[in-house]
């Protein structure tokens, strides 16, 4: 197992100022470097039922995973690609993984997502990614397109798809959540 730099395991949170795809996105950034930046959809549920999108991508399921269960968009790049995401606390984390913060993990790997099934840990099964090229993403993030927050593996893992992005902007407008209204914001 690989723990990745501080620079990267970090949330956006996508404002009114962010692109049409990204109206009221979250993402959780996984690479951000001099290279570029790659990172996850957080709030888009797919079509596609957990156990099929597995059996695609060669995994073997254990019996007690719900094979009803949602599978993620996590953005257009290469959605053949399978990423499992890990609550890595209080289980072994497989070799063949990286730790994105200390309480997540992220894992291509068939043989580590079985690993990481059969431990029960919460998960999330994303298809495909967003990328961007080198210093585009710091530009987006100065233009406002987007807000920068810590991760919060409660959001990540317990909340409601159709609760992240509103949890995620009180978090990065550090309101209180639940806020019960559409979330509105000032514009200069």
């Amino acid at each position: 197992m690989v723990f990745v730099s501080a620079e990267t395991g970090f949330l956006l949170v996508a404002s009114p100022h962010a692109a049409d795809e990204h109206r009221e996105t979250v993402v959780l950034v996984a690479v951000h470097g001099e290279e570029g930046s790659l990172g996850f959809v957080l709030n888009r549920p797919s079509a596609r039922r957990l156990g099929d999108s597995l059996l695609r991508l060669g995994v073997m399921i254990p019996p007690h995973v719900d094979r009803k269960g949602p599978t993620w968009r996590g953005g257009r790049t290469r959605p053949d690609i399978g990423w499992l995401l890990f609550d890595a606390r209080g289980i072994e984390a497989p070799d063949d993984s990286c730790l994105l913060t200390p309480e997540i993990g992220v894992t291509a790997s068939p043989a580590a997502v079985e690993q990481v099934l059969a431990q029960k840990a919460p998960t999330m099964l994303i298809l495909g990614h967003l990328t961007w090229e080198a210093d585009e993403l710091d530009a987006e993030i100065r233009e406002g397109k987007w807000m920068r927050i810590d991760v919060d593996p409660k959001l990540v893992f317990d909340a409601p798809a159709t609760q992240r992005w509103s949890d995620a902007t009180c978090d990065a407008l550090e309101m209180p959540r639940p806020w019960w209204g559409l979330a509105r914001f000032v514009s200069a």
